[in-house]
């Protein structure tokens, strides 16, 4: 959307979209029964507004582009009604000023590409994420860090979760309260308007109920943009380390490259292939 779209704009557009969904929207398609003749291949106000479950006077005034408020839950209805696929259903979301809701999950498997990079970055502690801090792929080095990710459950591969529940991550951690802090503010900061996403509000569901702390720092409604940034842990088998900390978003992607960077050739890389092993071999 244009950011010189006014609202009255955002509402014609809104009511354009729909009466041309409408019209390509079949009685058939929508599980209607058909009787006689129909002047317009497709449905009538009336129809939509049944299936949607809102009043025919409500939804005229819609499509009219009248002033009126449309709740998440109606616009989901509306675009179920209108058999709207995702792209579509985002873009109705957008024009009624709401956040989309998520789209299809994400492939598990992310291109090999990504899966050769982090190789390549071994030994420094490399992982990627999703908009939900998901850790979708990790390196060597990176287990070091977070243990056998592979061992945990899915949907525990998560940047706050370990932040929050895991007593190995937060014992390393120098100053786990600024730190976790930041992390929760890098997030909501990250999520932006996907804040209201259902698997979003899930994970902050889980980590509320999971977590004091996350429940404290997530009402504070803090935000940080993120800055390149040095780290030192205490690392139970590397003793005291300090990491340079970098994120990179993944171009045409949702998903962010996030690394720990040694300085080459340093005592601390060697720490670190001493445990990790040569990325080559």
């Amino acid at each position: 959307m244009s950011p010189e779209m006014t609202t009255q704009d955002r509402r014609r557009e809104l009511a354009e979209f729909l009466r041309s969904r409408r019209a390509r929207r079949t009685p058939a398609e929508a599980g209607l029964p058909t009787f006689g003749r129909r002047r317009t291949p497709g449905l009538r106000r009336e129809e939509v507004a049944t299936l949607a479950g809102v009043s025919i006077t409500w939804y005229t005034w819609l499509e009219q582009a009248r002033d009126i408020r449309v709740s998440r839950q109606i616009l989901g209805s509306l675009a179920t009604a209108l058999g709207l696929d995702e792209v579509e259903r985002v873009h109705l979301f957008r024009l009624a000023d709401e956040p989309p809701p998520d789209g299809p999950p994400s492939r598990p498997e992310l291109p090999p590409q990504y899966e050769l990079l982090l190789t390549h970055l071994d030994p420094n502690p490399a992982f990627i994420v999703n908009p939900r801090f998901d850790i979708l792929a990790w390196n060597r080095g990176c287990e070091l860090l977070y243990g056998d990710l592979g061992a945990l459950p899915t949907a525990r591969r998560n940047v706050l979760w370990l932040t929050f529940t895991s007593p190995e991550v937060r014992e390393m951690s120098r100053d786990w309260e600024s730190e976790a802090a930041l992390t929760v503010a890098l997030f909501r900061t990250q999520a932006n308007e996907g804040i209201l996403a259902p698997g979003i509000t899930a994970l902050i569901a889980e980590l509320t109920d999971a977590s004091p702390d996350f429940a404290r720092l997530w009402r504070r409604k803090e935000l940080a943009p993120f800055v390149p940034q040095a780290r030192t842990i205490d690392h139970p088998l590397l003793g005291e380390v300090t990491l340079d900390y970098v994120k990179l978003h993944v171009a045409n992607d949702d998903k962010t490259l996030v690394s720990y960077l040694l300085p080459p050739g340093s005592e601390v890389e060697s720490r670190f292939l001493k445990f990790v092993g040569n990325p080559e071999t």
